[in-house]
């Protein structure tokens, strides 16, 4: 049972490289858990949000975009601003959240294949207005990361990655596996 779990679990991720609409959007909670945000969706009638998510680094409202055959356009960050000045209207809430588009662009063709995932109006705006863009197949490769190799380090980089951003998120590095060259070095000795 644990092993079929933790197979739906990685299938689950996989979502983030080929999905649009709610499964997209459940990876993305799932890989923002992982990278260690607490995340709930928010919908009070009148206002929904597809992520709102949070760590000791700050507070973060998401949107979430799946395309078939093309790029993530200004559109969804039309949408995105409108969240979070209506989050900011909510009495409890004091400081705007950092926004965040999540695109899943080209989703039908191989992740290698595919070009720059936001359009340059996206791009441009997002320059000005400070969003986070964060190119889905990215996140992906970060949270598989993560799920098999808990890093506490790594998972805070990604975090403030994703905070600090204005524009495309560039994750960084995933850490090189460590070898065992000390145990092999004391086996030669």
């Amino acid at each position: 049972e644990q092993i079929l779990d933790k197979l739906k679990d990685l299938a689950r991720l996989r979502n983030l490289l080929f999905e649009k609409g709610k499964p997209l959007e459940y990876a993305i909670l799932d890989a923002l858990r992982i990278i260690g945000f607490s995340v709930t969706q928010y919908d009070d009638g009148e206002s929904e949000f597809d992520a709102v998510f949070e760590s000791q680094e700050g507070r973060l409202i998401g949107e979430i975009e799946g395309k078939d055959n093309k790029a993530i356009n200004i559109d969804k960050l039309r949408q995105l601003a409108l969240n979070i000045h209506e989050d900011l209207e909510r009495e409890e809430v004091e400081i705007p959240a950092k926004a965040v588009l999540f695109g899943n662009a080209y989703r039908l063709l191989p992740v290698e294949e595919r070009t720059d995932p936001f359009t340059t109006k996206c791009v441009t705006a997002a320059s000005t207005s400070s969003p986070a863009l964060v190119f889905t197949p990215d996140l992906f490769l970060v949270a598989k990361y993560l799920r098999d190799r808990p890093d506490k380090n790594y998972a805070t980089k990604c975090r403030k990655a994703i905070l600090d951003s204005i524009g495309r998120v560039h994750f960084p590095s995933i850490p090189k596996q460590k070898t065992l060259q000390i145990a092999v070095d004391s086996i030669d000795s």
